[in-house]
């Protein structure tokens, strides 16, 4: 059996431009490696590959979702204090935050997406993919990420977060600008730096929005952030705004992402929307494989509080290690023909929401946002195609997603 080389060969450099088009041929090279790799250039940072590995390291209790100072911004120490603002910001976060606070906030904040609320919102949900639907269908071509993907997460989770509409853009913008930095584990100051001003100008807004409802609630999603920061135990004002920040983010950015990616996937595999046309059933399984065929995303990161044995190696206290979901979600020892699409695949645990304590608090909404969209789409232009050849991927490995999808309707 030929010894596994870090060298990739034909297959493109992870992270690089070409990796981002296509990650896929990497992943596989990497799967017939080590499960575990060092990242280069990041002294202290390792890379988790394989289904199995994923799912077995993510339990251990010494792992950390809490993020030091110095695995979100990659400068020397003595330039840390520039990014203050931002790193007390993203501690608060609830997805880094450990037990017990991790499971106090949790518990207050899941009043907010428990199954019977997020079903009250399916008429909300279908209301405004049918008014976006309704404007797309003035043109013959359109881009189905601007016109569609884009828009409809971010006025869904925005209506729930009493933010105006005349915002609603500016958050775009604002959420795209803390994903950059995100969404690249490399962690450059560049785009740190327009993270921090992006949550300051969000938590700006939300401070206001606050300030309003205090002598006027509402029952929807921000009214039960405020009842939860009211009572015992609940929130600080800095928590609120962290929260609220973070669930903007995380509504908009990876639902867009699963809705641009959905559609493409299916549109370049016709047998499978020919399916989903003919049985109405199959949409709740056909949003799981598409989270796993194309995940919105690609990686989360983790820290070990004490040093421990993972895959065959020491790691000593202090490391940071990133599950790379995007190649345990091809890992032919998990999902067998794992190239291949599949509606009907059994037992698709995928990891696209994560896989520990810090599954994604809002799974519900997007799994509901993405059916109700890519089952509306495809219903009201059956003759939906793809205008270009080649696909416009962005450039965030993190957080997966297409720059422009056009489509002729």
């Amino acid at each position: 059996m030929a010894v596994w080389s870090k060298e990739s060969g034909t297959c493109a450099p992870l992270f690089s431009p070409e990796f981002q088009r296509d990650p896929y041929p990497t992943y596989r090279h990497h799967l017939a490696g080590p499960s575990l790799q060092p990242l280069e250039g990041r002294p202290g940072f390792w890379l988790l590959f394989g289904y199995d590995a994923c799912t077995k390291v993510i339990r251990d209790g010494r792992l950390s979702a809490k993020r030091p100072a110095k695995t979100l911004v990659a400068v020397a120490d003595d330039a840390l204090p520039e990014f203050d603002d931002l790193v007390r910001h993203m501690q608060r976060w609830l997805l880094l935050r450990d037990a017990p606070r991790h499971t106090e906030l949790r518990k207050l904040m899941n009043r907010g997406f428990t199954p019977a609320v997020v079903d009250k919102l399916k008429d909300k949900v279908d209301g405004i993919v049918d008014a976006l639907l309704d404007e797309m269908g003035h043109g013959d071509t359109v881009d189905l990420i601007k016109d569609f993907a884009y828009p409809l997460p971010v006025r869904v989770i925005c209506e729930l977060m009493g933010v105006p509409e005349e915002l609603h853009d500016r958050c775009v913008v604002l959420s795209n600008d803390i994903a950059v930095w995100i969404g690249d584990f490399r962690r450059p100051p560049e785009s740190a730096r327009v993270a921090q001003q992006a949550v300051l100008e969000l938590e700006g807004y939300f401070a206001a929005t606050l300030r309003e409802r205090r002598g006027a609630p509402k029952d929807d999603l921000l009214g039960l952030l405020m009842d939860a920061a009211d009572s015992a135990g609940g929130l600080s004002e800095e928590d609120l705004l962290a929260q609220c920040v973070m669930l903007l983010f995380a509504g908009h950015e990876t639902t867009r992402n699963l809705i641009g990616n959905g559609a493409f996937t299916l549109l370049r595999n016709p047998d499978a929307l020919g399916e989903l046309r003919r049985d109405d059933v199959l949409w709740s399984a056909a949003v799981e494989e598409l989270l796993r065929y194309e995940s919105p995303v690609q990686g989360f990161g983790r820290t070990a509080t004490a040093d421990l044995e993972a895959e065959g190696r020491h790691l000593p206290a202090g490391s940071s290690i990133v599950f790379m979901v995007g190649a345990a979600h091809r890992d032919a020892r998990q999902y067998p023909d794992p190239d291949r699409l599949d509606l009907r695949r059994p037992h698709n645990r995928h990891l696209a929401f994560g896989g520990d304590a810090h599954v994604c608090l809002g799974s519900t909404l997007a799994r509901l946002e993405g059916r109700s969209s890519l089952r509306a789409v495809t219903r009201r232009f059956p003759n939906l195609r793809l205008v270009d050849e080649t696909p416009d991927w962005g450039s965030n490995f993190g957080l997966r997603g297409m720059n422009t999808l056009r489509v002729g309707l």
